[in-house]
């Protein structure tokens, strides 16, 4: 389970007193999280999820509040932080920064579908759209420079083809993006919307959650993260295209993308891969001394496989 910072009883009655919730019923961690460290809490009033943040420190995360905060008032169903009795939405507990949101309605759903794909495709673009006049500007803490270190610092420890192929990504996205960067539209981007940041009410989408990699990015970056998990056989890392299709043209009938970010799109979907893959490796490796924190790790293989894949084959943003 993914619970880095454990709570007491005492410790979430005290907490919950400082809400309008009512009286605590129960809580429980919740498993599945990597970054963070969360717990569902039952009152008299309701549920709700409590955050603590263990990567951010205090005065990293009101921005990732404020992005959500400016998506709830244009009509998203995401996780505003609530108000305490003090009128504060951001709280320390146990040395962490911690917020409660509302628990929303649905749950994770299996797998994705062709139907599923095409209603994010529909969604993310809104959300992208939504996201143009959010007024703050923060750089991905997994952005570019991140991405330069990481692999340089990490290549001696994979095996040399993994080496080769890490390397020779960065440097030849390094390339492409001198020359293109000012030609991308940028915006606010969620960063890590994977089917799991997501609630479904039977084939309905209830809420999109987990905002804690957004940034202000390119928006076809964003799209290729939801295009390697909605649409990739993670066996294989291949794309299955039928959903690929369903989400790509839901996409463009509400966002038409520019002519630079039809020309950028095979290495959006190189770039998104190498992300995730090179994250899942620093926490891998980060984590081999310590067998319970291994184990509650991303297997990094995985987005090797759909880099590999996309290496392989890219296909174009307006394919059909």
């Amino acid at each position: 389970m993914a619970v880095y910072t454990t709570l007491t009883d005492s410790d979430m009655r005290g907490l919950v007193a400082d809400y309008y919730l009512g009286e605590l019923v129960s809580f429980q961690g919740i498993s599945g999280g990597v970054e963070n460290t969360n717990y569902f809490l039952t009152t008299t009033t309701g549920k709700y999820v409590l955050t603590l943040f263990e990567e951010f420190e205090f005065d990293e995360v009101p921005y990732f509040l404020d992005v959500v905060a400016h998506l709830k008032h244009k009509g998203f169903n995401v996780p505003a932080a609530l108000i305490d009795n003090h009128g504060e939405r951001l709280r320390t507990v146990k040395g962490r920064p911690a917020i409660i949101v509302d628990c929303f309605a649905g749950g994770l759903i299996d797998g994705t579908s062709v139907e599923s794909c095409r209603l994010m495709g529909k969604v993310l673009a809104q959300l992208h759209t939504a996201g143009m006049d959010f007024p703050e500007h923060r750089e991905s803490h997994r952005g570019i420079e991140w991405w330069r270190n990481t692999s340089k610092a990490i290549a001696p420890e994979l095996e040399p083809e993994q080496a080769h192929l890490l390397l020779a990504q960065v440097a030849e996205f390094d390339t492409f993006i001198a020359d293109y960067d000012d030609q991308l539209p940028k915006g606010t981007i969620h960063g890590d919307l994977f089917y799991n940041n997501t609630l479904f009410e039977g084939d309905q989408l209830s809420a999109i959650i987990d905002f804690y990699n957004a940034c202000y990015a390119w928006l076809m970056y964003d799209l290729a993260i939801v295009i390697n998990d909605w649409c990739t056989d993670f066996e294989t890392g291949e794309l299955d295209m039928d959903k690929y299709h369903a989400m790509i043209n839901a996409y463009v009938h509400e966002r038409e993308p520019s002519a630079a970010e039809i020309m950028a799109w095979p290495h959006m979907l190189r770039i998104a891969a190498l992300r995730f893959w090179l994250s899942r490796l620093e926490a891998w490796h980060g984590a081999k001394d310590d067998p319970e924190r291994l184990a509650q790790q991303h297997d990094p293989m995985e987005f090797q496989r759909i880099l590999e894949a996309r290496v392989r084959f890219a296909p174009s943003l307006m394919e059909n």
